[in-house]
């Protein structure tokens, strides 16, 4: 397999999870069988381009950063994957709270 291809599919597989979506989630949203998002991120199903820009569209980033292939993304890769899809919502919930608290304090100044 070749490297853009891992990269691409540990990519979706990552900002899938991030975005707090499940494979038939992402699927529905790109008008394609569950199946065929489980392929791509097995590396079984090569996307087309324009399933490729439907992807990054639904994710909201850029088609490039599905083939990034930065190192350290990798670590928060791994942390990522270790969150259920609710554990990341409480942690985006709560990580909002902390921002607005923080603006407020600061407008206060």
């Amino acid at each position: 397999m070749a490297d853009y291809q891992k990269c691409f599919m540990e990519n979706l597989k990552y900002y899938r999870k991030l975005k707090g979506l499940t494979q038939a989630e992402l699927a529905e949203i790109c008008d394609v069988s569950n199946g065929t998002i489980g392929n791509i991120e097995c590396g079984i199903t090569k996307p087309s381009f324009d399933l490729i820009l439907q992807l990054s569209a639904a994710l909201e980033i850029t088609p490039e950063i599905l083939f990034h292939t930065s190192e350290s993304s990798n670590i928060d890769k791994l942390t990522t994957d270790k969150f259920s899809k609710e554990q990341l919502k409480k942690i985006k919930t709560v990580l909002n709270s902390s921002i607005a608290n923080v603006i407020k304090s600061l407008e206060s100044v």
